[in-house]
């Protein structure tokens, strides 16, 4: 029976892991290219450190999708959401 439960779990968490994995894919551009345009003309602190954070959710996404790497792309949108919030900005997720 616990074996049963265990492999159910298994299973269950493996079929998400693939479904969220190319949702998180698409994701990651959507949000640096807001937050691109939100911080173009931006030449304070937090628009900067708005765009480093930025630059490194793109260099996170890039290596998730060279090495299909599904934790780089969760990474990434991570990244992206703390350069959102360096300057105020709620990101629109697909």
């Amino acid at each position: 029976m616990v074996n049963r439960l265990m492999t159910a779990v298994a299973t269950a968490a493996l079929a998400l892991g693939l479904i969220a994995s190319p949702a998180l894919a698409g994701q990651c551009p959507l949000l640096i290219k807001q937050i691109a345009d939100a911080t173009g003309n931006r030449l304070d602190a937090a628009g900067n450190q708005a765009k480093a954070l930025a630059a490194e959710a793109q260099k996170l996404h890039d290596e998730a999708v060279k090495m299909k790497e599904p934790a780089k792309h969760a990474e990434s949108v991570k990244k992206a959401q703390e350069a959102a919030k360096a300057i105020g900005l709620t990101l629109k997720m697909k």
